[in-house]
């Protein structure tokens, strides 16, 4: 028993060569033929135009490139979220506003009892 075709393109219209497919004849037809010179008129000029671009942009990747480094530089001294976590936690202990006001009340209090001692003592009647 042979085997049977599932291909579904009709072997009589099959195209065997690239130069016979539509698509190819089609992308040829604006490339100059014929007078001697084939399909690369002007392309010193095209490709002196793309190598110069290439240039431009390896110059552009180049100062890309350099541009991350440093960042990475920078990046990798900089403080973790560990060293975060921790500043947070000194920042939260620090004595707020109120409690810096009681502390200076009370060495007020202090102060103001040791210089009026002797008339605190005559006052009390000591």
């Amino acid at each position: 028993m042979a085997a049977e075709n599932n291909d579904p393109v009709d072997p009589a219209n099959a195209v065997t060569r690239l130069s016979d497919h539509p698509r190819w004849t089609e992308s040829r037809r604006d490339l100059k033929h014929g007078g001697g010179d084939g399909t690369s008129g002007g392309m010193e000029a095209r490709v002196k135009s793309l190598e110069d671009k290439f240039e431009k942009i390896d110059t552009k990747l180049t100062g890309i490139a350099t541009d991350l480094a440093y960042l990475k530089g920078k990046s990798e001294g900089a403080p973790s979220a560990k060293d975060f976590g921790e500043l947070k936690g000194r920042v939260e202990a620090l004595p707020t506003t109120s409690k810096l006001a009681t502390v200076i009340g009370i060495v007020g209090a202090i102060v103001a009892i040791v210089t009026k001692w002797a008339d605190i003592k005559t006052a009390l009647g000591w």
